[in-house]
């Protein structure tokens, strides 16, 4: 064997061993933070993560486990291997509340204020309020140029979502929505927050059409979800339609290229796992792979999914089919994505008899 021979062997032994320790540094990392985190910290993530995925306990358990306790990495791992239900449903509504549209030749707005129980949610003054914050928000779309100028640009096919400082506008009397909120909740008696509002602003001679759909009402414009949708070249009719489907449908996304690349590469990343050691040929699997993108665009994508009232063709074809283009969109749904503890109701009632 050569000196040269004998170099590049040694070389290659001590970037093996490099890689092993760094490798075994990295799993006694993780290691320790699993063994570090207490019961209740680890029965909370597992709680959590069976909410989100759907999956059995177990599953849920071994997953985390495995994964040292790194939630992102369990969650993958369960839709790797199909036991996550959370792909094919929307998210679980875990409060209460109100939302409201208020669209016009300006724009539109979509709020969502939330309340602790179902019952304040039909008190005509927490409805007055949803509605009137509406209105406000709709209204400064012309008082404020700044505000107006964030809602029409950078949208990639969402409305602006505006964070609850910027949305805290002034109704005619001069109140701010934050004074507002804070009176209701003193009169109601419970906890209620402005969330979030979504805002459009139309440009001058652009001919956009927005259409709207409040599902649930309770009163004009106040109920559960709502939508509103921009578009060119079509009737407010049909425009008020595509609402409806955005409702029913929960798109997250106007089109495929509006989808975030992380958002891709990670859809693609338990797709490539789902299908490891099938034995099918490269050329073969790439093609389900494309096929299962394609599935993904459809649910996620608001052109790529067939229309509620015509499954015949996607939306973006029935869309073209009118002579119009969408613009852009906003959903909301009362109190989707919101986590709250869910209480046995039993088991309180049996702790309060055994404390008094």
């Amino acid at each position: 064997m050569t000196m040269m021979m004998m170099r590049t062997r040694a070389l290659a032994r001590k970037r093996c061993d490099r890689n092993a320790n760094v490798e075994m540094m990295a799993h006694a990392k993780a290691m320790t933070r699993g063994m570090t985190m207490s019961v209740e910290m680890k029965t909370m993530m597992i709680k959590r993560l069976r909410e989100r995925a759907g999956a059995p306990i177990v599953d849920v358990k071994r997953a985390l486990e495995q994964s040292s306790y790194d939630e992102e990495k369990a969650y993958d791992e369960l839709r790797t291997k199909g036991l996550s239900a959370v792909a094919k449903k929307a998210s679980r509504a875990a409060a209460d509340g109100l939302v409201s549209a208020r669209v016009g030749k300006r724009g539109a707005a979509l709020i969502e204020i939330n309340s602790e129980t179902d019952f304040v949610s039909r008190n005509e003054e927490f409805q007055d309020l949803v509605r009137g914050s509406a209105e406000a928000i709709y209204g400064r779309i012309a008082s404020d140029e700044v505000f107006a100028a964030n809602a029409r640009g950078g949208r990639n096919g969402g409305a602006y979502e505006a964070a609850a400082a910027e949305a805290n506008a002034t109704n005619v009397a001069g109140e701010t929505l934050g004074d507002l909120v804070k009176e209701t909740a003193a009169n109601v008696r419970e906890n209620v927050s402005l969330r979030r509002a979504f805002v459009y602003a139309t440009t001058d001679g652009s001919e956009e059409v927005i259409g709207a759909y409040v599902h649930g009402a309770i009163s004009p414009g106040v109920g559960r979800q709502a939508a509103f949708v921009v578009a060119k070249g079509v009737s407010e009719d049909f425009a008020n339609k595509l609402a409806m489907h955005i409702v029913a449908s929960a798109p997250a996304y106007l089109r495929a290229n509006c989808v975030p690349k992380e958002a891709q590469d990670r859809e693609m990343a338990v797709f490539r796992a789902q299908t490891e050691g099938t034995g099918k040929p490269a050329a073969i699997l790439e093609k389900i792979l494309l096929g299962r993108m394609h599935k993904y665009y459809e649910d996620v994508c608001l052109e790529n999914q067939k229309f509620i009232l015509d499954d015949s063709m996607t939306v973006g074809k029935a869309v073209k089919a009118e002579g119009g283009e969408l613009i852009a969109f906003a959903r909301i749904k009362v109190g989707e994505g919101i986590e709250i503890e869910a209480k046995d109701f039993a088991k309180e009632v049996a702790e309060t008899i055994r404390s008094t």
